[in-house]
Parts: structure tokens; sequence; C-alpha cells
């Protein structure tokens, strides 16, 4: 549960919420084997993601020295984010698979589809720099630098755990896709 409770610091909450429903499947699989320990699947899981998003919470406060104002700031920001976000990451994993279509079709791929592919896939990558630029110049308004480069940290090294996860569990569903 641990490793899963991590994602919501890189990816915010909406993203920790993805992270629990795949936890969620996973034990509701395991609850199929075992019937007897499905009938209070549902109730736990949310107390279970209560419990998480509570951890979470005082892991940030404490981690990056913010107080309860700015971690009900953070938490809007990172929800307003995080939906832009999220529609980058999926536009660009539908570029990247129309491209590998047209890279793994050889001689008969289509010139200008991968052109076009691959002038999409830049112009997402502007627009992610552009909208970590814009999020932290929101964050600056109410973090000290130091704050700032902490979060910074943390998130990095939650990224990090994560890809280490998905690297050892490449089989089970991620909410970010494959990439």
């Amino acid at each position: 549960m641990r490793r899963h409770a991590l994602a919501f610091l890189a990816f915010g909450l909406p993203a920790m919420i993805g992270l629990s429903s795949v936890a969620g499947a996973q034990r509701r699989g395991a609850a199929e084997a075992r019937p007897e320990a499905g009938a209070n699947a549902p109730g736990r899981r949310q107390q279970m993601e209560r419990q998480l998003r509570q951890r979470l919470w005082q892991v940030t406060k404490t981690q990056v020295g913010l107080t309860d104002a700015q971690m009900t700031k953070l938490g809007e920001t990172t929800k307003r984010f995080d939906a832009r976000r999220r529609t980058i990451n999926q536009q660009e994993r539908a570029e990247r698979v129309a491209l590998r279509q047209q890279i793994l079709a050889g001689d008969r791929a289509d010139q200008n589809r991968v052109a076009a592919s691959l002038d999409h896939l830049q112009e997402l990558q502007r627009q992610r720099v552009e909208l970590q630029a814009e999020e932290q110049r929101e964050l600056s308004g109410y973090m000290t630098p130091v704050q700032r480069a902490r979060f910074a940290a943390l998130q990095e090294q939650v990224r990090r755990r994560v890809e280490a996860l998905r690297r050892q569990h490449p089989d089970s569903a991620s909410p970010f896709g494959k990439r």
C-alpha cells in the first residue's frame, strides 16, 4: 500500500486515487479467490484511501514544512494542474501509439503521419514545460523558494519510486499507461 501512496506526492490526489483503484483491483482479485474476504472490500478500500490521504498530507506537510493553509492551497493547485497534466499525458500516449504503429509498418509507413506525430510530440513537450512553469509561478505565491525546492525534490523522489515499481510490476495495470 505504501508504494501506491507515494504516487500522490508525485502526481497529486487524482492520480493517487487512480493508483488506489489499481490496488483495489488487485485486492478485489485476491478477494474473489477468497469469497469470504470480499464482503467488506469497498468499505475497507475507502478507509485505506482515507488513511493514505491523511498520511500523505502529514508527510508532505512535515518534509516540505508547510502550514495547513499552504497545504489547502497546494491541494487546490495540484488538483487544477493535474487535470491539465493528465490531458497532456493522454495525448502523448495516443501519439506514441500512433507513431509506433507507423514505425512497425516499415516500408508502408505514412511519412507525413510520422512527421505529424513527431511534431505533435514536440508540441506536447513544450506544453508540459509551460504547464510546469505556470505551476511553479502559482506555488511561488504561497511557498517560499526553499519549500518549493523541497516539494520538487519530494516529487522527484516519489516519481523515481513509482518508476521503479512500474519496472518491478510491468504486468499490472497502471493509470499512467506504459511509456
